[in-house]
């Protein structure tokens, strides 16, 4: 190979060099959010419908709280169980507590002991609804917190969810 030949290889492979480095340098970091799965669940008027409260990309997760409102001439709240991400990591104390007549559920989730958290994606709690008449309204997440085993507060975003009866 001649001269140029070379110096036109290693400008190239500078160049690339200089490219990757900025695209790992500057890509977007992911950032912990909060779900509700199914986003846009359905169901007829009578019957009743499960949700997962999910989480995704969190790291050293040892507790979290959360309210969930809804529209209560729609829906009732049935049960509330927690999920096995958090419990993956260890014992937890888990409070759901549900208040129908204003429409909201507040869950309540830690991990016990000296441990230093989940890391990861996965369900945080299932909560179970019935539908009580025709309509639609938002499963909305509000004074959401999580937290890592130093007790500080892990930024994160919500996605609320949408529920609408399934009509015949």
């Amino acid at each position: 190979m001649n001269k140029k030949a070379i110096a036109m290889i290693v400008s190239l492979l500078a160049v690339l060099t200089i490219v990757l480095a900025y695209v790992v340098i500057n890509r977007p970091a992911s950032q912990v959010t909060l779900y509700v799965d199914p986003q846009t669940p359905s169901q007829y008027v009578g019957q009743d419908f499960t949700i997962k409260i999910n989480i995704s990309d969190v790291a050293y997760l040892y507790g979290w709280e959360l309210k969930l409102r809804w529209n209560t001439t729609v829906l009732n709240v049935v049960n509330a169980t927690e999920g096995p991400f958090l419990k993956s990591g260890g014992n937890t104390f888990f409070i759901p507590t549900i208040n129908n007549t204003a429409g909201y559920i507040k869950l309540d989730c830690t991990l016990l002991g000296n441990i230093s958290g989940v890391s990861g994606r996965g369900t945080l709690g299932t909560i179970q609804f019935h539908v009580k008449a025709n309509g639609n309204c938002n499963l909305d997440f509000y004074d959401t917190i999580l937290l890592d085993s130093s007790e500080q507060a892990i930024p994160h975003v919500v996605r609320d969810g949408h529920f609408s009866t399934t009509t015949q």
